[in-house]
């Protein structure tokens, strides 16, 4: 059994949605996932892994960005500074008295690598992680044309040398769990191996390549059972290892 607890919070001028996922009988919340870009992202896509792992007694919080799913403010108006703002606040969700666990999809993860610094988390799972480009942090995402084929796209992900992403998990000391989609349109597979080269000080690394799988994963791996279960057990792996010592 899983319960869940929906609750709001002001990050900025803006109100934010959260899921809490328990298990029965409730945990401790060590667990945060950061959803990824585009207008229709929400919390809820990730629930297929948050309520399996809620019932092997992992509590996680999963929230929409403002311009997102049940929270105020208009999605164009995002850039990347302000979602990382709004990361942050989110973890204040948490339970203290332990380094937690970032999840993040495509631009989560990217803004979970930066908020490394910020959080010290002890695990970081990402799905398709995206990285971007210094200059784009404090770009809006107006013009952003994800499908528009040489649309101006000043916030795109890719292998840049200079992101912040990577200069944020270079800080890293925990556990590292990549899935990523062998067929991916958006995200070149040189950040896959970007992230793991700039990851140098952490505990382990780990990826799972999803050969005939897209960008999207959360929309691809629901319904593959014996993959979806094999992705379930390497979280569970970084969600119950024991924290590295600082």
């Amino acid at each position: 059994m899983v319960d869940t607890e929906h609750v709001s919070f002001t990050a900025g001028a803006q109100r934010l949605t959260a899921t809490k996922v328990y298990p029965s009988g409730r945990a401790p919340l060590h667990t945060l996932h950061l959803h990824g870009l585009g207008p229709t992202a929400s919390r809820h896509a990730i629930r297929y892994l948050l309520d399996p792992l809620a019932e092997q007694g992992h509590a996680a919080v999963t929230f929409d960005f403002s311009g997102n799913g049940d929270s105020t403010g208009t999605y164009l108006d995002g850039s990347l500074r302000r979602r990382l703002d709004e990361a942050l606040v989110a973890a204040r969700l948490l339970d203290p008295g332990e380094a937690p666990v970032l999840i993040g999809s495509s631009m989560g993860a990217h803004l979970a690598a930066c908020a490394v610094p910020a959080l010290r988390p002890r695990g970081l799972i990402f799905f398709a992680p995206a990285a971007y480009a210094a200059d784009a942090t404090d770009v809006s995402f107006h013009g952003y044309l994800a499908n528009a084929p040489g649309a101006e796209n000043p916030v795109r992900p890719g292998d840049f040398a200079d992101s912040p992403a990577y200069l944020g998990i270079g800080e890293f000391t925990g556990d590292l769990l990549i899935v990523a989609g062998g067929r991916d349109e958006v995200v070149p597979p040189t950040v896959v191996e970007g992230y793991l080269v700039h990851a140098r000080r952490a505990r382990s690394t780990s990826v799972i390549w999803l050969d005939d799988c897209a960008h999207f994963i959360h929309r691809w791996l629901p319904d593959r059972h014996e993959l979806r279960d094999d992705v379930l057990k390497a979280m569970s792996r970084v969600l119950t290892a024991v924290p590295a010592k600082s």
